[in-house]
């Protein structure tokens, strides 16, 4: 089951950046709604065993996005982001 909480706090946490300490710079542009565009993830999908949780999961700008589901560095990059998805969350606890 999709919790849209989950989605909405990561969207929260991330202030509007991607949240892939490696990325070379996401889309100045955005949505209709004034929304920075981007994509909340799971690291680990859903249907491999992932959760719905804040945790588990990044916003991610569409290149990065496009690199953690099709590209050739994407298992080194969900490592990376598995980590960046705890940190980040821990620290937003704590505010």
């Amino acid at each position: 089951m999709r919790i849209s909480q989950a989605r909405e706090a990561v969207l929260i946490r991330c202030d509007g950046r991607c949240e892939n300490p490696e990325c070379p710079g996401q889309p100045d542009d955005v949505t209709d709604d004034g929304r920075p565009i981007l994509e909340v993830d799971h690291v680990e999908e859903i249907a491999a065993g992932g959760r719905d949780h804040p945790s588990q999961m990044v916003a991610l700008c569409p290149n990065c996005h496009a690199v953690k589901t099709r590209g050739r560095t994407r298992e080194a990059l969900c490592g990376v982001l598995a980590q960046e998805a705890r940190d980040k969350h821990a620290a937003w606890l704590l505010r």
